[in-house]
């Protein structure tokens, strides 16, 4: 089985992130932090989804 090309620098992207949300959570209220990490993580969902998306439509032209 072949692994992803994300897959090798996973853990350490991942506790970059931890790093960066525990500095957060130090410097601002939980309920803000929570508040814009949504957000952007749904903003950021919404930007690949579309992109996806559009190549499809492409794909079928």
């Amino acid at each position: 089985m072949s692994s992803s090309p994300w897959a090798a620098n996973f853990a350490t992207e991942k506790s970059k992130c931890a790093a960066d949300v525990q500095h957060l959570l130090d410097k601002y209220l939980q309920p803000v932090v929570y508040e814009v990490m949504s957000e952007l993580l749904r903003r950021e969902m919404c930007e690949q989804f579309a992109g996806a998306y559009a190549a499809t439509q492409q794909s079928d032209d």
